[in-house]
């Protein structure tokens, strides 16, 4: 029926069919519009009443055919991939922790099918490549510079000049006493020492403490009694150590004199980490290694990860390392005593952890280079392998305990990884669910909380909270798919509960946050918060933010808008050492200063925009905010609709895999929205 036949007054419907069916907000921007789009939809499903099918409607459904064609020819490629790399390479996840959490590299994944029930359309985790005029090139995994947010930032995210990229493929020629001439004075060795081992060994325990404290003591007294590889250890502990000083350390001043806090921490692991590399290369670590240069390169690798630096091709050659020297084979075979014995395998385990972290970051596929001899190291404390009281579990956490928690964590968030970013996951949200859970169950039992708590050391403790991160971080990140379903309108069960539980994560995120930046006994912590937990915690208030648009309730409102607020102040507080927290406070700050009412109704042309005005003017009646920033919502069914496309996407999990993958200046339109405000004087 064509316009001029239509009957005089019957108006028709604006909105595409699928929209009015599912009765959620169309874009009505075109076939097929952007609510079509994130559903999955094509042009043959998005009708509009009273507009003539497309032109070669037949030639568009052969197309159609094809395409289904090709993309299922694809699939059942993908699928023989799969079959074929798991013929011969096995998972190693185990997440039967009970008793211990000590296992075996070969243990296969537990209750874990092959026949996935869901699929993510959230796939495609990719970057870009980044060439220079010189005719080098650099992979960026989904991460881009920064916007117009916040300008210049503090401090660089720019290796240094020097720094400890170029790899030691080569014999140096620097003296044995230049490399020591290089070491700060006895007085703050020690003291970096003390640091490391009472903050990053219960974290990353691949040393043997007691082994390095008797060759230190014997290093004092003799600096020619250890080996170049023993110094190039001692020099990454320094470079590590130096992370964890108080802003107010008189050490920092007295061996850096740089103008800011930032910058003292930046020189001396920077130049710390560079002449652990130039022992290395002393020593011909391209050709020779021992358990300390390969400890060594360990510890570079997890240094410069924390410090936010390239990693991958450093990784890579210390992987080859450990394999030149058998650390992929099981050091049982050799038949080795127990404390050399337990430093491969930790060396080995910390070495998984570190790789598979940047695999996840740079979006590869499993590589599954995990040995299948290898066992986990022994869940036990330093001492009982010299006095080989190793037969029985205790009943505390061990030194060992959170490095075999991180990683199953680990293998967890590379299960997750491949769930959202393939084609053909193996594993369903709720079997990743179940793993997230039993790794929850086994922190609360290896470190008892059904116990008294309190009478755990401090770095237990610490430990703990982060495990707890991480575990909520997870959640975040599988549930993520079910969350952008209920924002859509997809308003089922599932969809519920996964918002529910990702409220839940990020309030106890958010929380595990705020204690570590408050208590006095975790001020050691603060590398940890101004990195890696800034980035779970940035990832929780975003996520606040979204579910503070349509609340539950007020209680939920105001415990969500008080969170938000403290955690703001968190990140100011540490800007002054983190480039990440620099970044995330104007994100945050736009998030609460800009009214909810306007990100839920972005500005829109219409035709006819009587019935969007009438909407708008209901809405803002519904939410306010005054000059102080408190939000006085009540709460309509259908406001999840209505978040833009450019919140929307910066929903995407390939944005939260890891600080480097979150996308900064597809923030820039909370600055654009908060300038128009300005202008139109709504703020």
């Amino acid at each position: 029926m064509t316009s001029a036949s239509r009957p005089a007054g019957k108006r028709l419907p604006i909105s595409c069919q699928a929209c009015r069916t599912r009765k959620i907000r169309c874009s009505r921007d075109g076939r097929p519009c952007q609510t079509c789009v994130r559903r999955g939809l094509g042009a043959e499903d998005c009708v509009y009443l009273g507009q003539p099918r497309l032109s070669s409607e037949h030639m568009k459904a052969t197309d159609a055919a094809l395409q289904k064609e090709l993309l299922a020819r694809i699939r059942n490629l993908e699928d023989t991939l799969h079959k074929q790399a798991g013929s011969y390479m096995s998972d190693s996840l185990s997440p039967q922790l009970s008793p211990s959490v000590a296992g075996s590299f070969s243990e296969a994944d537990s209750a874990i099918g092959l026949s996935p029930d869901f699929r993510s359309p959230l796939t495609g985790n990719f970057g870009a490549l980044q060439t220079f005029d010189s005719g080098y090139v650099r992979y960026l995994p989904l991460a881009s510079q920064w916007g117009s947010i916040t300008g210049d930032d503090i401090d660089s995210d720019i290796p240094e000049d020097g720094d400890d990229l170029q790899i030691p493929f080569s014999k140096s020629s620097i003296s044995r006493e230049a490399l020591l001439a290089m070491l700060p004075p006895s007085r703050y060795c020690d003291a970096l020492k003390d640091v490391y081992f009472k903050v990053f060994s219960p974290m990353f325990h691949i040393l043997h403490d007691l082994t390095f404290e008797a060759e230190y003591q014997r290093f004092c007294h003799d600096p020619s009694s250890v080996s170049t590889a023993w110094i190039a250890l001692l020099f990454i502990i320094l470079g590590i150590s130096v992370t964890a000083l108080d802003d107010n350390d008189p050490l920092l001043t007295d061996l850096a004199r740089e103008k800011t806090v930032s910058r003292n921490i930046k020189t001396l692991s920077s130049r710390y980490r560079s002449a652990a590399l130039r022992c290395l290369a002393a020593d011909g670590v391209f050709s020779r290694h021992s358990i300390n240069s390969l400890q060594c390169l360990v510890l570079v690798n997890y240094a410069r990860i924390n410090r936010g630096l390239s990693t991958w091709t450093l990784l890579g050659f210390t992987h080859h390392v450990a394999i030149s020297m058998g650390c992929h084979v099981d050091p049982e075979r050799f038949g080795l005593g127990p404390i050399e014995r337990e430093e491969r395998r930790r060396a080995w385990t910390g070495l998984m952890i570190l790789y598979i972290s940047q695999n996840n970051t740079f979006g590869g596929p499993d590589q599954r280079i995990h040995s299948q001899d290898v066992k986990f190291p022994l869940e036990v404390n330093d001492v009982d392998l010299l006095t080989g009281g190793v037969s029985e579990l205790t009943a505390h956490p061990t030194q060992t305990t959170y490095l075999l928690l991180e990683y199953q964590l680990s293998k967890i968030s590379s299960m997750i990884c491949e769930t959202l970013f393939t084609y053909t996951p193996r594993f369903s949200v709720p079997q990743m669910e179940t793993e997230i859970l039993a790794i929850h169950e086994a922190c609360d039992k290896r470190y008892q909380l059904d116990a008294n708590a309190d009478s755990l050391p401090t770095h237990h403790l610490a430990n703990l909270n982060i495990l707890y991160g991480h575990i909520h971080q997870l959640f975040l990140l599988v549930l993520r798919p079910s969350l952008c379903r209920y924002l859509q309108g997809e308003i089922t069960a599932e969809t519920c509960a996964a918002r529910t539980k990702c409220a839940a994560s990020a309030k106890a995120t958010l929380a595990i946050y705020q204690s570590l930046h408050d208590l006095s006994q975790y001020s050691s912590y603060k590398w940890y918060n101004s990195g890696l937990g800034s980035f779970h915690a940035f990832h929780a208030a975003v996520v606040l933010c979204i579910i503070l648009m349509c609340p539950e309730n007020q209680f939920e409102a105001t415990e969500i808008h008080d969170l938000l607020w403290k955690s703001l102040d968190a990140f100011a507080a540490l800007s002054n050492r983190s480039n990440f927290c620099s970044k995330a406070v104007p994100v945050l700050r736009q998030l609460l200063y800009v009214p909810i009412s306007h990100l839920l109704y972005p500005r829109m042309k219409l035709t006819d925009n009587s019935e969007f005005a009438s909407t708008r003017s209901q809405q803002q009646a519904m939410v306010t905010v005054d000059t102080t920033g408190t939000i006085t919502p009540t709460y309509p069914s259908l406001a999840t609709e209505y978040i833009p496309e450019s919140l929307y996407s910066q929903l995407r999990p390939q944005s939260w895999v890891s600080p480097s993958s979150i996308q900064w200046d597809g923030w820039s339109f909370l600055a654009q929205e908060r300038q128009y405000l300005r202008h139109s004087g709504l703020g």
